[in-house]
């Protein structure tokens, strides 16, 4: 089981398998953000969101060719939405 949000989010990956490395995250991450988003919907149901966040990583996959992608992790906003 999961202790820590690192351990959660890289458990959560569905790129992780036998034949793929990684995620590597780079020294000097640009991580980008943005404020007051506005809504998402998450299994058919809104949410507000008030800030989200999209950090990069890499891995490579079972070809052996390196993928650069992104976590995207938005922030809900306060119970009046």
């Amino acid at each position: 089981m999961a202790t820590t949000l690192e351990h959660l989010i890289a458990a959560a990956n569905p790129y992780l398998n036998a034949q793929t490395t990684g995620p590597e995250y780079e020294p000097d991450l640009i991580i980008e953000q943005q404020a007051d988003v506005g809504g998402w919907s998450f299994k058919g149901v809104p949410h507000h969101i008030e800030k989200a966040i999209r950090i990069p990583y890499t891995y490579t996959d079972g070809n052996g060719v390196e993928i650069r992608d992104y976590l995207l992790i938005g922030y809900e906003g306060g119970g009046a939405y």
